[in-house]
């Protein structure tokens, strides 16, 4: 099985139909710090992809305080960064007591879905605590492990959680797909049958889901099927805009700060990609969303002397796939400027 998942893996990166990868290149933080020039940024961005967006900004509480935008307020499909709403979801729960970090869920066939993550190839039965579920789908962006706990806490109040934190347009994620529908629906149906999807009332979609995608059980080892290039991202997908990434990242760091809750911060902040400086940013985390097509890179940097600062850069094509090393390298001017108070305005 071992040799299975290498050959797999090595195509889910040349597809870039994987929704999350587990880690990014890293970039240096380490050149001459020098005001970064918006303008020549923006220009590059959008070279990359049009529909795109961008926003650099500080938390103030819950708040986000702008120190860069270029159209934050476009909602642009984002892949696995709408798993910052289900850990938003669990966090809820934890606080009002209907869900437990030490609760164990049982791994289901059912609920098994695509890499990444390797939770897909546990033995059916395994019981896992909610904590290290959560701790999967964040810091490796494992789907098997996102649709489980979707299940656990109750996929209609997951649905609300793109609501409750902040979420300009949350019917946009009416269904809320789970990871395994998606793939499910990309990887087996025809142009036709989505496009109905994509035109079909709420009513109708759950029909559809139950009829056609929720029986299939998905094998994480075996090929992704149709699916070979962009595909539907403007309406089989999650969405959000920047600015509702943002929100929902500063309510969670809020949130991780109450007692019982301190676990938020540890889940936000155990993937750094690509923040290597650890000395100006003690704590950094990292959420991605890939798919082929969509490119979501969004950060979380807490500064040595407590100013916490919030990076998204997302883009969109229904043609081609995003270089993603391109799109990741042009942040680097960014990290540095914000370890620095270069590109701050005070």
């Amino acid at each position: 099985m071992s040799h299975q998942l290498l050959r797999h893996r090595s195509l889910v990166f040349l597809l870039l139909v994987a929704v999350l990868v587990t880690s990014v290149i890293p970039v240096s933080t380490t050149t001459a710090i020098s005001p970064v020039n918006w303008a020549a940024l923006d220009q590059t961005q959008v070279a990359l992809s049009g529909d795109s967006n961008f926003l650099v900004a500080e938390f103030r509480g819950n708040t986000c305080a702008p120190i860069h935008a270029r159209d934050a307020d476009r909602t642009l499909a984002i892949a696995s960064t709408f798993k910052l709403y289900v850990l938003g979801e669990l966090s809820r729960q934890v606080l009002n007591g209907t869900a437990a970090w030490d609760d164990k869920i049982t791994i289901r066939a059912d609920l098994k879905s695509m890499p990444s993550g390797q939770y897909a190839f546990v033995a059916d039965g395994t019981q896992v605590p909610v904590l290290d579920l959560a701790e999967a789908m964040i810091w490796q962006s494992d789907n098997t492990a996102t649709d489980h706990l979707i299940d656990y806490l109750g996929r209609e109040y997951v649905r609300r959680a793109f609501a409750a934190f902040g979420h300009s347009d949350p019917e946009l994620n009416t269904p809320l797909l789970m990871t395994r529908e998606m793939f499910g629906i990309k990887m087996t149906q025809s142009p036709d049958w989505m496009q109905a999807w994509m035109t079909a009332d709420d009513a109708t979609q759950f029909e559809m889901l139950r009829k056609d995608i929720d029986p299939l059980l998905l094998d994480p080892a075996g090929g992704w099927g149709r699916w070979n290039g962009p595909t539907a991202i403007g309406g089989i997908e999650w969405f959000a805009s920047a600015s509702d990434l943002c929100r929902v990242t500063a309510a969670l760091w809020t949130l991780g700060a109450q007692p019982g809750l301190g676990q938020v911060r540890d889940i936000l902040s155990g993937n750094r990609g690509a923040i290597g400086d650890t000395l100006s940013f003690p704590q950094a985390g990292y959420k991605g969303g890939y798919e082929s097509g969509v490119v979501n890179m969004t950060y979380v940097l807490a500064r040595d002397d407590g100013r916490v600062f919030f990076v998204s850069a997302g883009y969109n094509s229904d043609r081609y796939n995003i270089d993603t090393g391109t799109a990741i390298g042009y942040l680097a001017p960014v990290f540095s400027c914000l370890a620095s108070d270069a590109c701050i305005d005070r």
